[in-house]
Parts: C-alpha cells; sequence; structure tokens
C-alpha cells in the first residue's frame, strides 16, 4: 500500500483522537448519531465532535450520521467528509445538501461475504471520496480464511477480487486485524488506498466486525 491510509471510526474522545493521531492515523472518524449496529456509548454530540476536530493537526475528520436528519449538520463538526451512518444510498436532497455544504461522502457500511460476486459490490453506489470494505465480517479469523480456504473454492470471493476492486475505487479495507497479520495483509493489496478499523464495544449481532481501542492502537503502534 503506498502513501496509506488508516481511518479509525467511532473515536470517541479528544484523548482517543490525539492518541490514534500520534501513531499516524490519518482519518479520524466520529460518530453523531447511533450507529444500529453497536450497543455502546460511542455516539458523540455535534459539539463534541468538532472539540475533536479542532484537537488534530494532520488528521482528517470523518463525521458519521444519520443523512435522514439534517445532514449538513455535519459542517457544524468542522468535518470535510461526511459518512452516512448505514451502507444506504443517501437520498438525492441529502447529496445535495452535501454538496453544497462543500462535504465529500465516505460509503462505508460494505460488508463483502464468502460468496458475494465482486462484480455487485459496488452495485447502486455512486462516486464517493473514499470506499470502505469490510471483508468477511462473518469470520473471526477473515484473513487466514480468505487467504487458505477459499482458494479451494474457485467460485468465491478471493484475494484477486479484492486487488481487483482496489484498482476500480479509492478503496479501505476492513479485515481481522492483528500485530501478526497486519503486514501480511498490507503487502497482499498493494494497490489499496489503506485500511480502516471501527472501534466499538458490544454489537447487537453477530457476523460484525469491530476492535477495542487497545487492540487499534496495538495493531496501529506494531505496522
Amino acid at each position: 500500500m503506498t502513501g496509506e491510509l488508516v481511518k479509525v471510526d467511532r473515536v470517541g474522545s479528544v484523548g482517543e483522537a490525539v492518541a490514534l493521531e500520534r501513531l499516524g492515523v490519518s482519518h479520524i472518524g466520529v460518530s453523531i448519531d447511533p450507529d444500529p449496529r453497536f450497543d455502546d456509548g460511542r455516539t458523540v454530540t455535534v459539539d463534541e465532535a468538532a472539540a475533536i476536530g479542532a484537537a488534530l493537526r494532520r488528521a482528517t475528520l470523518v463525521t458519521a450520521l444519520d443523512l435522514g436528519r439534517e445532514p449538513d449538520r455535519a459542517r457544524h463538526t468542522g468535518a470535510t467528509l461526511v459518512q452516512p451512518i448505514t451502507a444506504a444510498t443517501p437520498a438525492a436532497d441529502a447529496r445535495a445538501a452535501l454538496a453544497d455544504a462543500g462535504l465529500a461522502i465516505v460509503r462505508a457500511g460494505i460488508e463483502i461475504a464468502h460468496d458475494d460476486d465482486p462484480a455487485w459490490v459496488f452495485g447502486g453506489l455512486d462516486d464517493a471520496a473514499l470506499f470502505q470494505v469490510d471483508v468477511l465480517p462473518e469470520y473471526r479469523d477473515s484473513w487466514r480464511f480468505l487467504r487458505d480456504e477459499s482458494p479451494r473454492f474457485p467460485d468465491e470471493f478471493q484475494i484477486a477480487d479484492l486487488n481487483d476492486l482496489t484498482r476500480e475505487r479509492p478503496l479501505l479495507v476492513a479485515l481481522d486485524f492483528t500485530p501478526a497479520n497486519t503486514p501480511e495483509i498490507r503487502a497482499a493489496l498493494p494497490a489499496a488506498r489503506g485500511i480502516a478499523f471501527t472501534l466499538a464495544e458490544h454489537a447487537r449481532r453477530g457476523g460484525v466486525r469491530f476492535h477495542a481501542y487497545a487492540e487499534v492502537v496495538r495493531v496501529i503502534a506494531a505496522r
């Protein structure tokens, strides 16, 4: 990954944001609306998001929100990038409001299952500043499965398919990153724009990938 970006979503405080920036994180994501996938306290207010953004010196603030509710709220956080809180395509009026406010979109929440057809991963998604895919979140050891098990089933999603997607769009990849496997993953995906993490303590359903804050710090510090 040349010029690698590192994005961490659902950052919950100035302290976390500053510490992550010092470790080289390029994009700090905050959620000003609840993410329906998670049950924890990582939603922040607009004012708290603005304070996090103001504390950053180099990293870019990305504000995640429900675009059905006053999408230009993100402008009050000081962000230049907006992320829909779900993977649903924003309505035309919401996209227009964001464009009028000078805000670009990050399309996250795109999950790739082991049996997905890569031709349909971006189906229905329009252009965005960045795309973020969560690869095989149904497996705790998703990288090992993709590397070792998927080649046994040629019709299933492969590393080569993921590499093709990284050449098609500006793509951030989320996997089961650990200090041990992250160097191998980065080397295997040379065209990816970078890697992404979602912070959480509890998920409301199975098959949702997230990392605890301490885990993310260990991975990023060791990469």
